[in-house]
């Protein structure tokens, strides 16, 4: 049995306009894995990354008719749904006899959903890999579904939700991503990072997070914490650098290392066998999980970049998001970091329940004196799955709304209300907030001449960065002017 997997594209692809650029396509391990179990089982498995590709919809239905798989399966972030309806669509109508699977996030969430509105088969619920691996021998087989948990399907018009499968409590059953189904050039260029040319693939060390943040779903798919052994995952990494001539790999965790006494092993190990002298890596991390002397080990060992989850400089917000990490834990992570020579990629969220226009200042203010390399201000969505989102969902509409769900949407260029903001400030100013972050963070002469100087990134991008920031600076200014000659006197009152 031949079995498709696609990592479909979403508005995403084009809405982020000229922030495009910044849109790096990440290697989509859940599909790799997958596709790893399914080969296991004696499946022949194809993957598309049409979301890496950017090949066109009709370009990837010739490819479905090309290959004729008997399965199609589709990795759903709430972003692609509206793509994914259109191509679950025309599959229907182009090979009757196909079944059609949809995973991921969104059909965890909404199951019952995907199955009625977007005409899919089978919603698979949760970790996916063994329940796509009894559902696909099943069809094989010609057996009933009602024995494999996890999965929902349609019987006789009826949605039949089956029980959840227990988690895998030992990720060591499972096999090594299967990358060699993909086209591991469309994984070169990471321009938020300072990656270029060069293959980067991701490393899962653990799955789930203690953590429970307002804003964060990723425990609906991973409610239960589980970690690799150290010696398990030093040898996937060597496995990438043998296999795929890898040089750079990063950690999809929700945070790695877990603690100071963690990463110390994992760095000792990873130098044992010299693979830091052939290797870069990332990592995201939390401020309370690393010492200097982790980190000096860290550089040592090869790490060339920390991302770390600043999300606010104001302590009331960070409490009300449940973040567990003080303003001080986030200075002096920021400060043993360069101590370290570590570049740092500090993400910060503007716009989040309980925020005021001062809260987004602080945050503002906060980011320079921290002062890392690249700053990101994301303008705080609800991801489905997330107590934010399900807090707010009475007011967030429907399907129209699913491209919002990404902080890559293009809110400069949004029309209309923004998918949620604070009660005390609307959709313009917080635009022109996240606006005013990006200018007065990247345009100090300091900045710009460590950027000039310091190597992360190639001229061609600082000068396309600095188009993007003045690009939207002189349509600020324009709104304004507008907004002002429309009979608001906002904009010029502060001189009178």
């Amino acid at each position: 049995m031949r079995i498709l997997l696609i990592n479909p594209s979403s508005e995403l692809n084009i809405e982020a306009g000229k922030y495009r650029r910044f849109v790096s396509p990440l290697p989509p391990s859940g599909l790799a894995y997958i596709g790893a179990v399914l080969e296991a089982g004696g499946f022949e498995v194809f993957i598309e990354d049409q979301f890496a590709s950017q090949i066109s919809n009709q370009q990837l239905l010739e490819k479905v008719k090309a290959i004729a798989p008997q399965v199609v399966g589709f990795s759903c972030l709430t972003t692609a749904m509206n793509n994914v309806g259109f191509l679950v669509g025309q599959i229907r109508k182009r090979h009757k006899d196909v079944k059609i699977i949809l995973g991921n996030i969104h059909p965890t969430l909404f199951a019952r959903e995907v199955l009625e509105r977007a005409g899919a088969d089978i919603a698979v619920r949760g970790e996916g890999e063994y329940s796509m691996l009894e559902t696909a021998c099943a069809l094989r087989d010609g057996k009933p579904l009602e024995g494999i948990r996890g999965i929902s399907f349609k019987k006789a018009g009826e949605v039949v939700q089956n029980p959840d499968r227990e988690l895998i409590r030992d990720l060591k059953v499972l096999p090594y991503p299967a990358w060699h189904l993909f086209d591991l050039s469309l994984y070169m260029n990471f321009t938020v990072i300072g990656v270029y040319n060069q293959t980067i693939l991701p490393v899962q060390a653990s799955r789930g997070c203690p953590y429970r943040c307002y804003f964060c779903s990723q425990d609906k798919v991973y409610p239960v914490t589980r970690y690799r052994q150290v010696k398990d995952v030093v040898d996937e990494i060597e496995f990438l650098a043998d296999k795929f001539g890898v040089r750079n790999f990063g950690f999809n965790d929700a945070y790695f290392p877990f603690s100071v006494k963690h990463g110390m092993e994992f760095c000792e190990e990873l130098m044992r066998r010299g693979l830091h002298k052939k290797m870069k890596w990332i990592t995201e991390t939390r401020v309370d999980k690393v010492s200097l002397e982790l980190l000096v080990k860290m550089k040592e060992a090869g790490l060339r970049l920390i991302l770390y989850g600043f999300e606010s400089g104001n302590q009331r917000i960070l409490d009300l998001i449940n973040k567990a990490a003080t303003l001080e834990q986030a200075r002096e992570a920021a400060a043993m970091t360069k101590k370290a020579g570590i570049f740092i990629s500090g993400l910060f969220i503007l716009g989040l329940p309980g925020e005021t226009r001062q809260t987004c200042l602080d945050t503002i203010r906060f980011a320079k004196e921290i002062d890392p390399e690249i700053a990101k201000f994301n303008i705080a969505v609800p991801f489905p799955g997330s107590r934010f989102f399900e807090d707010q969902k009475e007011k967030l509409g429907g399907s129209a709304e699913y491209r919002k769900f990404s902080s890559w949407y293009d809110f400069y260029s949004a029309k209309g209300n923004l998918i949620y903001s604070p009660d005390s400030i609307g959709s313009e100013e917080l635009r022109n907030l996240q606006r005013k972050a990006m200018f007065e963070f990247y345009l100090r002469p300091a900045k710009v001449w460590r950027h000039l100087t310091g190597g992360i990134f190639p001229l061609r991008d600082l000068l396309y960065g600095f188009y993007v920031l003045m690009d939207n600076y002189s349509r600020f200014i324009l709104d304004r002017l507008a907004y002002g000659f429309r009979g608001a006197p906002r904009f010029f009152s502060r001189r009178r």
